[in-house]
């Protein structure tokens, strides 16, 4: 397989027909991950490495064996999210992984949310007075990427000039220390792909909730959508708290 420069990531839209994702089109764009694709002639199909995510994009079926390079890399997608919406890819994997292929599920959301802007304000007012909102800048920056929880809100863009570009985020602080964050783990453009954790020992405190929503709200003053994907029930009931609408449950993948 031929690795793609950022100019050459042109190829590989039309591989990707029927896969709706923010990180997708962030990579494509240029703004994260890696671009493997099989011709530049006539490509049939595409690996895309970004962050924790892996698509598979194309047909694969006519493959009659894994060659090296492709077997190099999908050993790069060792540990990642799988998404592909082409059975050859999911048989191929199967088959090639049968001792480690998983597959589990997702939830996307409708990508027009409905928004209560006075809502939004009341989740952040409910926030406990110990607890203080403030954005990422070029003084929480760095304490985010030290933070191995809290990392991928600022971790998958390239340097601090990037963030403070492109990105949008915030973290609940407490006697100085980082307890909850929401950020943006890609973009693309009037897009971002929300990112959020809370600290253990902080949650069902209504911190997630606080922070999410001080995030859409930036978001809205800026006109940039907050995309939300969930990876569990937890985190689609507090999508639906800030305004979101399930849009579908679907399989992903794992090796």
């Amino acid at each position: 397989m031929l690795e793609l420069e950022k100019n050459e990531l042109e190829a590989v839209h039309f591989l990707c027909s029927g896969i709706s994702n923010t990180v997708l089109f962030a990579s494509i764009e240029g703004n994260i991950g890696r671009t493997w694709i099989d011709s530049k002639k006539e490509p049939t199909y595409s690996v895309i490495i970004a962050g924790d995510f892996a698509f598979l994009l194309g047909s694969v079926e006519a493959l009659k064996e894994v060659d090296v390079p492709l077997r190099f890399v999908l050993e790069e997608c060792k540990g990642k999210i799988i998404i592909t919406n082409e059975f050859s890819w999911i048989s191929l994997l199967s088959r090639h992984y049968s001792d480690s292929f998983q597959k589990f599920n997702r939830y996307s959301f409708k990508k027009e949310p409905t928004f209560q802007i006075e809502q939004l304000k009341e989740n952040i007012k409910m926030m406990d007075t110990a607890f203080k909102i403030v954005p990422i800048d070029e003084h929480i920056y760095p304490m985010v990427l030290q933070d191995p929880f809290m990392a991928d809100c600022c971790c998958f863009f390239s340097s601090l000039e990037e963030f403070m570009q492109h990105g949008i985020g915030f973290v609940i602080l407490k006697d100085n220390q980082i307890i909850a964050g929401a950020s943006s783990y890609t973009y693309h453009e009037g897009c971002i792909e929300v990112t959020i954790g809370t600290h253990p020992l902080y949650r069902r405190q209504g911190l997630a909730l606080a922070c999410a929503s001080k995030l859409i709200l930036e978001c809205l003053s800026r006109n940039i959508h907050p995309n939300w994907e969930a990876a569990n029930i937890e985190s689609v009931a507090l999508a639906e708290k800030l305004g979101y609408k399930l849009e579908k449950e679907y399989e992903v993948y794992s090796i």
